[in-house]
């Protein structure tokens, strides 16, 4: 089993921000496949560069979708956050 947590604006009504997953997953590409069918459009969503993967606490900023996963593995989705201070 996977855990999976979502932030808010991704959350269909009624979901949990922190479920399992009891499809056997291989990556984080089949784990969108798997989210996908549990909450329809999701995958659309996730595929944006607004969102990057954190697989038990770290943060996967490259090749995401083809990180490997091992069950018990908690796999966070992370909205980016950009911006900060002008320099001038």
């Amino acid at each position: 089993m996977i855990t999976v947590r979502l932030p808010s604006m991704l959350r269909p009504s009624q979901c949990p921000a922190e479920f399992t997953v009891g499809d056997a997953v291989r990556t984080i590409a089949e784990l969108v496949d798997a989210l996908d069918k549990r909450f329809p459009g999701l995958a659309r969503q996730l595929d944006d560069s607004l969102y990057n993967f954190a697989v038990n606490d770290a943060l996967v900023l490259r090749n995401a979708r083809q990180r490997p996963l091992r069950a018990g593995d908690t796999v966070e989705i992370v909205p980016t956050i950009s911006g900060g201070l002008s320099s001038s």
